[in-house]
């Protein structure tokens, strides 16, 4: 229980009044002996103890009376959770309402779209709130937003469905810190979500205790499908799908997908379309702590008429017809069209990287030059150049030597530890062992692949350096499935300085990186592939993430306003006190009447 003004029970020393006054109005009346009353005395004692019944009645009620008063003036608020009763005022409370308007949002589930709903219940927390509330709306860019309850209406009339995916767990643990820290006597966060199991299948939310968590309960499964990733190669595009189904046990149909390259969304002109057919549950897999459906992935390559592009960057798009979902029907890519490199490999380069050169030759993705040398001891020439270290370590201080001529930081040192190789750019490469390699230090900068957290291969300006040479007393490399693309990668892309397309979370697009007036990379835009999984929490799991069911309430759409800062409810009790005072006053009118 709290007041709204309590320094109002300071009037409680008045309840002393009454007794007080009792006390001072008692007498003890002089003993005389008078036998012709004698015969009275029995009745005086018994008439005394009614007397003095009645005034302790008395004194209970005035003294009842004037704390019911003083009570009622400092207005007690009482909480109402407790009493299980709904409606009424609530403490001053601080709130984080946090909309997730990510991409799933706005899927169409049950005729309607989700953030529709979405927003009506999170308006619904702001119009409950009050001049002495602090509140903040999260959206699903992670920003905290304060402002007055107008603005933050406002706010959320406006918001539509964003391309950035909310981690709801850290979310609500971020939101919880947030209120936790204020001196208000109520702290609420209040999630409004479609609490996809994906965004709540690992972690627990911190949340401190006297928080409360208010979420929506999640809904049922829906069926989608969308694009999770576009990867272009020479020649072929792999498209790869993710989403989630029904629930209801009915076999997915294939997937038509189309890719448009050039055209309107292009950097030249021309339009080239491709289509291709994907097969959903080849590849599926359950979402844990999921409701009803589950996710469910497939591949598609799609084949692409290279020969009729011309030499250059290209912007295309993998499209799919449309579902619930449009937000990951499509998704846009880069592509490089490079002609064949013009390679020579000298003596040194050794004959691993001879044979792999044939197979690039045969494949059109080579010719011979010397645009570009890989060598070995023989030291680095022509325009870009690839380069081994020599087999013997007495060249090794000569090798440096050229190095440094050419303007190169770096330079070999001594032997390092066998280790694994590490390249996030160079996915094909990724573990392959290696036996000997020498340290490269001098350098920071472009560090393409790495041994024990060491540079293995670098890359400065025109020139491209490795730690170990290219033969299988070094490093299994030259005998993996993926040293025919490491060489292709080296001549064509590493050695030039382009960089692979990389890919990002946000709205569809394509975004170029130059130096100078060269192109050297390309950033994909999209939705984050998760967001296509549309398979619902179970309720357990949504209170397990959001930090136990101590704190955690989750609550269908119609229970919303009721439980609204019900954790921080109040009513004023102040009439009850009132009412009660003038029934004391009426029982002390009427025991005092009927006394005298």
């Amino acid at each position: 229980m709290s007041f709204i003004h309590p320094l109002a029970l300071l009037g409680l020393a008045a309840a002393a009044i009454p007794a007080l006054l009792h006390l001072l109005q008692r007498r003890i009346p002089p003993e005389l002996d008078f036998p012709a009353v004698r015969y009275l005395s029995a009745a005086e004692r018994e008439s005394a103890r009614r007397l003095k019944l009645r005034h302790l009645l008395l004194l209970i009620l005035r003294t009842g009376l004037i704390v019911a008063i003083v009570f009622a003036a400092a207005r007690p608020l009482v909480s109402l959770r407790k009493a299980g009763v709904s409606g009424g005022a609530h403490e001053p409370t601080a709130v984080v309402v946090i909309l997730d308007n990510s991409p799933s949002s706005s899927a169409v589930v049950d005729g309607g779209v989700m953030l529709d709903r979405l927003r009506a219940a999170a308006q619904s927390s702001v119009r409950h709130t009050t001049s002495a509330d602090r509140v903040w709306l999260m959206l699903c860019d992670g920003v905290l937003r304060g402002g007055t309850r107008q603005a933050l209406l406002a706010t959320i009339d406006s918001t539509r469905a964003g391309w950035q995916r909310l981690d709801l767990v850290q979310a609500v643990e971020r939101a919880a810190r947030l209120v936790n820290a204020q001196p208000s006597p109520g702290r609420e966060v209040h999630l409004v979500s479609d609490l996809q199991a994906t965004a709540v299948a690992s972690g627990r939310a911190d949340v401190p205790r006297g928080v409360r968590v208010l979420a929506l309960a999640p809904g049922h499964a829906v069926a989608n499908r969308g694009i999770a990733a576009v990867t272009v190669s020479e020649g072929a595009a792999v498209i790869e799908l993710s989403g989630s189904t029904a629930g209801d046990g009915s076999t997915p149909q294939p997937v038509p997908v189309t890719i448009r390259i050039g055209g309107g969304g292009g950097r030249r002109g021309g339009e080239i379309t491709a289509r291709g057919l994907a097969t959903p549950g080849s590849d599926r897999a359950g979402t844990g702590g999921g409701v009803g459906g589950g996710a469910s992935r497939a591949t598609v390559t799609v084949s692409l008429p290279a020969q009729s592009l011309a030499p250059g960057w290209w912007v295309g798009e993998a499209a799919l017809e449309p579902d619930e979902l449009r937000a990951d029907d499509r998704r846009p890519f880069a592509w490089r069209v490079s002609p064949p490199a013009r390679v020579l490999a000298t003596a040194g380069a050794g004959a691993f990287v001879a044979a792999a050169l044939d197979v690039l030759r045969d494949g059109r993705r080579v010719s011979d030059g010397r645009d570009v040398v890989i060598s070995g001891a023989d030291g680095p020439s022509g325009n870009r150049a690839i380069i081994q270290p020599p087999p013997d370590p007495a060249l090794i201080g000569q090798a440096n030597r050229a190095l440094a001529a050419r303007g190169v930081p770096w330079r070999w040192t001594q032997l390092g530890t066998p280790g694994v190789m590490a390249s996030p750019e160079l996915a094909f490469i990724d573990g392959a062992a290696v036996a000997r390699r020498y340290r490269l230090e001098g350098g920071s900068e472009d560090v393409l692949a790495t041994v024990n957290g060491e540079p293995w291969l670098v890359r400065s300006g025109s020139v491209v350096l490795l730690g170990s040479r290219l033969d299988t007393a070094w490093t299994a490399l030259p005998a993996a499935p993926g040293f025919v693309p490491f060489v292709d990668a080296l001549v064509n892309r590493i050695v030039v300085g382009e960089t692979q397309v990389a890919t990002h979370e946000g709205a569809p697009r394509v975004e170029f990186q130059t130096r100078g007036a060269d192109t050297i990379g390309a950033t994909a835009f999209g939705p984050d592939a998760r967001e296509s999984d549309l398979t619902p929490a179970t309720t357990s799991r949504a209170i397990a993430a959001l930090g136990g069911a101590d704190r955690v309430a989750i609550v269908s759409i119609d229970r919303l306003a009721a439980e609204l800062f019900s954790g921080a409810r109040r009513v004023d009790a102040s009439w009850i006190l009132l009412v009660l005072a003038l029934l004391l006053a009426a029982a002390e009118l009427g025991v005092a009447t009927r006394t005298r």
